[in-house]
């Protein structure tokens, strides 16, 4: 059976919480999607912003980890070049031992200046900071000591203890989209994490060029396949609850996110953008028998190893019917992947 995994939103709606609630309503997500059969839960980072998008997953990680028992826990993703490697090895360990080896290392470059001018760190250096700390992890969670002397760190005779409970440690996923994203994630991490956005003809080509390069550098691929899915037991009741999702697309085709396909090649701007087009070979949706019927064809065409689901927005839907979304996915579409 093909694992699944949610994305936790962590941004408010448009009526802003307190974070203090917004944190409450990760955990019952959290425990529902435990209870209803999900593998894991997975929390983006973003800095500095006005509606509450948390900016630590990895601490929110372990904190979802100490109220379940079962589903894996990890950052989708934390962006890797802001982080010292030794104080992340020695967070990531601590909770990895906490919760008895369910976390995961998720990571990527990222692509917000503000967040690197306010740290301190230059944009221009996020590849090889992410390099370095990926080399750094590993060396790191070994448990022995080690020296390390780059361009950016200096490390002599180090020892991360504890070492963490998996060995030789917590899987390390990279999220790529771009050719050499994909080739560094075949090259260095232990799987690819695709983008949400993009079309089945895209993500086809993605996973081929990636499974390429691990195979080129001796690697187990891993290919992680992450959609945004919109259920519901009526073609009028998925349409109406489009809307959170449909704002986010509409955001990202107007930032330029998108690979140029078939699909899209004709819109010219945002309000051209309707939910038939953007359900077409890239969302999820629908009933929870046609929701199936698409992941089987997803299945077949890209043959993932995991499946992470995006079915929260920024702008909702709220908690009770996410609730019912995690129960009605997690009961009629899980047993039968």
């Amino acid at each position: 059976m093909l694992p699944v995994g949610y994305f936790a939103p962590t941004q408010d709606p448009p009526n802003v919480r307190k974070t203090a609630v917004l944190i409450d309503e990760i955990m019952a997500l959290a425990q529902c999607a435990e209870a209803f059969g999900y593998d894991g839960m997975f929390f983006p980072e973003h800095h500095f912003q006005k509606d509450a998008f948390l900016p630590n997953p990895v601490l929110l990680a372990g904190l979802v980890g100490m109220r379940t028992q079962r589903i894996k826990v990890g950052p989708a993703v934390l962006l890797a070049p802001l982080y010292h490697p030794i104080r992340l090895a020695e967070d990531a360990a601590m909770i990895d031992l906490a919760t008895k080896g369910r976390f995961i290392c998720a990571l990527g470059i990222g692509y917000v200046e503000q967040d690197f001018g306010a740290l301190g760190i230059p944009f221009k250096q996020r590849v090889s900071r992410t390099e370095e700390c990926i080399e750094i992890l590993r060396h790191a969670w070994t448990g022995e000591p080690f020296t390390y002397e780059s361009r950016h760190h200096r490390l002599h005779d180090v020892q991360v203890t504890p070492a963490p409970w998996q060995r030789p440690g917590p899987p390390i996923w990279a999220a790529g989209w771009s050719k050499p994203g994909v080739e560094r994630a075949g090259r260095m991490a232990d799987g690819l994490i695709a983008d949400p956005m993009q079309s089945l003809i895209v993500i086809k080509e993605q996973a081929r060029q990636y499974r390429e390069a691990a195979a080129r550098h001796g690697r187990r691929p891993f290919y992680i396949l992450m959609r945004d899915c919109v259920i519901g037991e009526s073609p009028a009741r998925v349409l109406e609850k489009s809307a959170p999702a449909m704002y986010k697309y509409r955001w990202y085709f107007e930032n330029g996110a998108y690979v140029e396909d078939e699909y899209f090649k004709d819109i010219g701007s945002p309000a051209e953008l309707t939910f038939e087009r953007v359900a077409k070979d890239r969302l999820i949706a629908g009933s929870p028998e046609q929701c199936l019927e698409q992941l089987l064809m997803w299945k077949r065409e890209v043959q993932p190893d995991y499946l992470i689901l995006r079915m929260r927005h920024a702008m909702g839907p709220e908690l009770p019917v996410a609730l019912d979304d995690i129960r009605l996915f997690g009961e009629k579409v899980i047993p039968f992947l």
